[in-house]
């Protein structure tokens, strides 16, 4: 009848799933069937290694595994009328291998920190957690671990802890991760079983992520929680906290060294050790056993358990040592489960030990699964979590195991373990994160005037990644099938400065008469004379001093006659100094009409102003500028006579006709035809001028008559 009623509850065959845990001292079968978003367990099987073909989760003897895993098929098959075909596996926990890694990088002091540049350091440390495997174990390649995940545990901006980096400025940011790696012997070991029970992967994950899903349920993660598997060789330890799991450790210590500590004191052989310790978690009040001589035993369980304490006070060190070391201090609460999780005193020296109150720390069992319906008595007890916990995530994931992405057109195999990302596929295909970032080009330093400046190289251009077509973050999911194209950053160019650029003539002008020009500058490099267009070099030492009013006059080739000098609206002297800015402004007497005749500003170059001398005041200048102090002051008007600059009084407004009184033009002897032009028309000798006018006033040569 049992048998009908399971028939009729299998609908759809194909939903069936069938869940094997493959443990150091046993192989746990269960195969179950969806029914209201739960699981009922239909039938389960447990068949115990003859021989000790596992040790510590590791596959030894893949025969012998073989040979005890299909009696566990077998047996379910023939008691439902089926035929398996497929099946959820976990890896063991206890193979898993964690490292912590601090990476740090130097930053510019005007950067500012990006998240992707916080990615790819974080892709960078997981690299290097890797790299620190390989090297300790110098028979592996780093593609011979997968990257489970990793969780960042710190950030660190110039050596201090921070919440978060982005956005920040400093000189050094650091990033600590917790990354776990699962050694791929593990996984083709297990692969190998199930190809051998001519079988196909149905879901793979690991044995504490399937205890997580049944024991400590996504509401539950927030809390920084742990929970131990407490096996027969290993005892496997996962820590959650806020939301996530933030690390997997193991510890090499677990049920067997209670076993092997019963078998030294006694002298028994293992497999009597262990029925002694299993007798003793039963509570007997006596426990008879032979020894391997032959000598019989019936002692009070009382003096067989004060000989396990060492033992028991052993594992419980190095379990709550191992989770104060990944969890930085002790967690809020503690979950047993597992076999070895009911030997005795362990929950109470684990609770000491992590300064808990007893009822902090927990024995959990089948009871606290709430999504699996089971009827049966072959799975009671804390063993029983594993099983029921690959089941539940196969019926979450109800995808293979393994995801395969096309990184750059090379094909790589990861992990179903979490969500998984760009960076999760990066690492697995060996991109080097370095070439996510471009780094900016060299910079130079340089001293200008004796002041130390840097000058940082060009930006780089990050990489650019695409995910079927798509543009794509290293945050950007990934699944299976999924294309990922990187291009990688290239970084940026030095920096290459010449001396023009910091000494631009656009920016050393001076306005004269309300007209730029170029300011007198001496310039030396590293104390020799240098022109603008030289390139500096780091370490350079540029010095340069600009020139007084008379070397800048002395330039422009400048006629003067009974002037007086304002820069910046104060009266001046020829030998004072300029700077980029000053306004300089002439000031004509009353009664002593004056000129200034200069070359075209425009022509002049500033790689001309290195070697000008400067032109000091005769007696003469000297004496008419101290009579003509107290004179009232005339605005103004610059004209363009011929190409040349020419500065006249503005009042009282004169008239083309005296233009003559400023200009060195004899007309009293005829040299062919006058032309004059006002703006390009014929001039009249009456037309008003005004500021800016262009003005050609020249003769004609008879040559030009007589080819005419």
């Amino acid at each position: 009848m049992l048998f009908l009623s399971k028939q009729k509850i299998i609908a759809d065959p194909g939903k069936l799933i069938f869940a094997m845990d493959i443990g150091t001292r046993s192989i746990v079968g269960i195969i179950c069937y969806p029914e209201n978003e739960k699981l009922r367990v239909l039938t389960s099987e447990i068949v115990f290694h003859p021989q000790r073909d596992m040790l510590d989760g590791q596959i030894q003897n893949i025969e012998g595994v073989v040979e005890t895993s299909r009696q566990v098929k077998k047996n379910l098959e023939k008691r439902l009328g089926i035929r398996l075909e497929k099946v959820a596996i976990a890896a063991a926990g206890r193979a898993l291998k964690t490292r912590r890694c601090l990476l740090e990088k130097e930053l510019a002091s005007t950067q500012i920190i990006r998240r992707e540049e916080i990615a790819s350091l974080e892709l960078e440390a997981v690299e290097k957690a890797r790299q620190i495997l390989v090297d300790e174990d110098i028979n592996a390649a780093a593609d011979r671990y997968y990257c489970v995940g990793y969780t960042t545990v710190a950030y660190f901006l110039d050596q201090y802890p921070i919440t978060s980096l982005i956005g920040q400025r400093g000189n050094k940011m650091g990033i600590e991760v917790l990354t776990t790696f699962l050694p791929q012997v593990v996984i083709d070991s297990l692969l190998t079983v199930v190809e051998r029970l001519e079988l196909t992967v149905h879901n793979l994950t690991l044995e504490p992520i399937a205890a997580l899903n049944v024991t400590i349920p996504q509401e539950y993660r927030s809390l920084n929680l742990a929970l131990v598997d407490v096996g027969a060789g290993t005892s496997d330890i996962a820590i959650t906290h806020k939301g996530a799991v933030i690390g997997y450790a193991m510890v090499p210590l677990a049920g067997d060294e209670i076993s092997e500590q019963i078998a030294e004191t006694y002298l028994l052989d293992f497999n009597t050790a262990e029925s002694v310790k299993l007798r003793l978690t039963q509570k007997k009040a006596n426990i008879s056993f032979k020894d391997i001589l032959g000598n019989s035993f019936h002692l009070p369980a009382a003096e067989i358990l004060k000989s396990i304490e060492p033992a028991v006070e052993k594992v419980a060190t190095e379990v709550t040592s191992t989770i104060k070391e990944y969890n930085n201090g002790p967690p809020r609460a503690v979950f047993l489960i597992g076999g070895g999780s009911q030997t005795p005193f362990l929950r109470e020296k684990i609770a000491e030990k992590l300064e808990l109150p007893l009822k902090m720390v927990a024995v959990r069992g089948r009871e606290i699964v709430q999504n699996i319906i089971y009827t049966g008595n072959k799975l009671k007890g804390p063993e029983s979590i594993t099983p029921f916990g690959i089941a539940v995530s196969a019926l979450q994931k109800d995808y293979f195991g393994f995801s395969y992405l096309t990184v750059n057109e090379k094909v790589v195999r990861l992990l179903d373990s979490e969500n998984l990302k760009v960076g999760n596929a990066l690492i697995a295909a060996g991109f080097n994160s370095q070439k996510m970032l471009g780094r900016r080009g060299p910079g130079i330093k340089i001293f200008l005037n004796g002041e130390e400046k840097f000058f940082p190289g060009y930006a780089g251009e990050s990489a650019r990644i695409r995910v079927n077509g798509k543009e794509a973050s290293l945050e950007t999911i990934v699944k299976n099938n999924d294309k990922i194209e990187v291009q990688e950053a290239r970084n940026g160019l030095p920096r290459e400065i010449k001396i023009r650029d910091i000494l631009h003539p656009d920016n050393n002008v001076v306005l004269f008469n309300n007209k730029p020009f170029p300011l007198p500058v001496s310039i030396l490099l590293n104390s020799k004379k240098a022109i603008p267009e030289t390139v500096l070099n780091n370490g350079d030492r540029l010095d340069w001093q600009f020139g007084t009013l008379a070397t800048l006059l002395e330039l422009m080739e400048l006629n003067v006659k009974s002037l007086i000098w304002e820069i910046n609206g104060q009266e001046a002297d020829l030998q004072q100094m300029l700077y980029p800015g000053d306004k300089i402004t002439i000031k004509f007497l009353q009664e002593n009409k004056s000129f200034v005749e200069t070359k075209q500003h425009q022509n002049i170059d500033l790689s001309d102003l290195s070697d000008l001398s400067e032109r000091k005041l005769t007696k003469r200048d000297e004496q008419q500028k101290q009579e003509n102090l107290n004179e009232q002051e005339r605005a103004i008007l610059t004209l363009h006579v011929n190409g040349k600059a020419i500065f006249i009084p503005a009042e009282p407004a004169p008239s083309f006709v005296h233009i003559f009184d400023y200009i060195n033009f004899d007309r009293s002897k005829p040299r062919g035809k006058l032309v004059m032009t006002h703006n390009g028309e014929p001039a009249n000798l009456m037309g008003k001028l005004h500021n800016g006018d262009q003005i050609a006033v020249f003769w004609e040569t008879e040559a030009k008559f007589d080819e005419n």
